[in-house]
């Protein structure tokens, strides 16, 4: 935790000029990677179950966790984290911040390029994060929104000119509104490459083929600029074969039967069984993600009235849906800001038990009869099926009835992304290093991510200063008053709990650190000998 703190400290210091640097991929600095004492074994291939097909390969739209697993084999970003969580250097060496905050300037690595040989540089980055911010249908743009302009100083050296001061601005570009992605090979693919990013990065591995719903290959880029701890080249793997596998349960037996070598989304209930499975390992640490049911709040929908979204958080058991739904998987929760974030507040409990007379009043209190909607479920997973029925069976002890309607996971994310779903959907959020990469987008009035239609304007305020301010503590004070508002007080969401990131190898490989935000970083992956 306290490498954490210091970590966002430092990215968001802007009373002196900072010169940031730490480990990386290259140059002996990277951790994650096999260890010292034996090199590790160049080549093999292995199977990725996960748990849904991706569903854009283009870092400019995509909204799915499933994506990201796909993108960090594919993609660098400017920066990245290491298994900590701190802020690292990736494809910026380096980066300065003036004394007004106003500016960032990033000095970049000069020995990349991109899968289709095209050059990485300053004037790729520009393209890059121009279209992030600008682009119709950007799922970036809330992210970058205080970025005004991009600048390139030279061929190495790219500016950013802030509108405000901006301190989460390093922690989005860890992810995808950091990720480069080559110009040449995204305009040649146009509107299908959302599907069709072959040799597009420059991380890696190269996207070589993708069938709907049956598998994607990724191969070895034999010209990646990376290096593990130790000075070897990366990648060790020569191929991943990605099998989108919706059941748990199936992507559980996949691993045993040794038809899949990696996944990073165990059930609660399998994790005793893999832990004692002689030919699997099995690694988990707290994550940034938080679980949650996702109302819509827009003029005309059930749950335009705040009460209804109240009423359902309180007659909701956290302790039971954790202990019988999670099988103790994570911990309950009850807003956007994970225990691993400097912001935390371990205090806030506003719903820590369930109150099925005070939900009853709630509705009640709203005068329109009973409480009666749809929750939208994933579908081919019968463990989140489980999940939605415990909720299901606690709401109707305060008299709320909730019918589960199964969807795919891309149709539901469709329709939220157009603010049309019925009623509720279950869908959590992978997690950001950053607290305001859990709550700005999220909850903001009119930002992308804002599936629930929420506005509250003194939330909107109170978000705003503390991606101005760079001082952790005045923001720690600005994210409690608006938690208190968009949690309890006008609720956005039903926050339900946060959860863990997992990663289950056979021991034919040998894996890397599972990592807080879940994704495996397979270019420190190698075949055991």
């Amino acid at each position: 935790m306290s490498r954490l703190v210091r970590a966002i400290a430092l990215i968001t210091v802007i009373a002196v000029v900072a010169a940031c640097s730490g480990p990386s991929p290259s140059g002996g600095g990277a951790t994650g990677s096999p260890g010292a004492a034996a090199k590790p074994q160049y080549g093999g291939s292995i199977v990725f179950a996960l748990e849904d097909d991706p569903i854009d390969f283009d870092p400019l739209r995509s909204r799915a966790f499933i994506d990201r697993n796909v993108h960090y084999q594919i993609y660098d970003s400017l920066v990245r984290i290491d298994e900590t969580g701190k802020i690292i250097p990736w494809l910026a060496e380096k980066w300065d911040i003036p004394a007004d905050g106003k500016t960032v300037t990033f000095t970049l690595r000069t020995d990349v390029k991109y899968h289709d040989g095209s050059a990485f540089d300053a004037a790729s980055v520009k393209w890059n994060i121009d279209r992030y911010r600008t682009a119709q249908g950007s799922a970036r743009s809330g992210e970058l929104a205080p970025v005004e302009s991009v600048e390139v100083v030279d061929s190495k050296t790219v500016k950013f000119n802030l509108k405000t001061p901006f301190s989460p601005l390093l922690s989005l570009l860890v992810d995808r509104a950091g990720m480069m992605v080559s110009q040449k090979a995204a305009e040649a693919g146009g509107q299908d490459f959302t599907r069709k990013a072959f040799k597009a990065g420059t991380g890696p591995f190269m996207l070589t083929e993708a069938v709907k719903d049956d598998h994607i290959t990724l191969e070895k880029n034999p010209a990646y600029w990376g290096k593990d701890k130790n000075g070897n080249g990366l990648p060790f793997l020569d191929k991943i074969t990605i099998k989108p596998i919706r059941s748990s349960d199936v992507r559980f037996t996949n691993l045993r039967t040794g038809d899949a070598q990696v996944a990073n989304n165990i059930a609660g209930k399998d994790i005793p069984t893999i832990k004692g499975e002689s030919g699997l390992n099995y690694q988990e640490k707290p994550a940034y993600s938080f679980r949650s049911l996702i109302p819509n709040r827009a003029k005309g929908f059930v749950f335009e009235e705040a009460k209804y979204v109240k009423a359902v958080s309180t007659a909701i058991d956290r302790k039971e849906l954790l202990e019988k739904g999670y099988f103790n998987l994570g911990v309950a929760g009850y807003s956007t800001i994970a225990p691993n974030h400097f912001a935390f507040d371990a205090s806030f409990k506003p719903f820590e038990k369930a109150d099925p007379e005070a939900a009853k009043k709630l509705v009640s209190d709203v005068g329109k009869g009973p409480l009666t909607f749809t929750l939208l479920v994933s579908s081919g997973d019968p463990v989140i099926l489980q999940i939605a029925q415990l909720i299901q069976a606690q709401l109707k002890k305060a008299d709320i009835t909730a019918n589960i309607q199964q969807l795919e996971f891309a149709q539901i994310l469709d329709q939220q992304s157009k603010k049309t779903f019925k009623d509720l959907s279950f869908v959590g959020w992978s997690g950001r290093v950053d607290p305001d990469g859990n709550t700005y987008d999220h909850i903001y009035s009119g930002r992308p991510f804002n599936d629930s239609s929420y506005s509250n304007k003194q939330v909107d305020s109170l978000l705003d200063q503390a991606r101005q301010t760079p001082d952790e503590a005045k923001r720690r004070d600005l994210y409690r008053q608006a938690e208190k508002i968009y949690v309890q007080d006008d609720p956005a969401r039903i926050w339900l709990g946060y959860g863990a990131a997992q990663l289950a190898t056979s021991k034919k490989v040998v894996a890397p650190p599972v990592y807080p935000d879940q994704i495996v970083r397979f270019q420190f992956m190698s075949m055991a000998k």
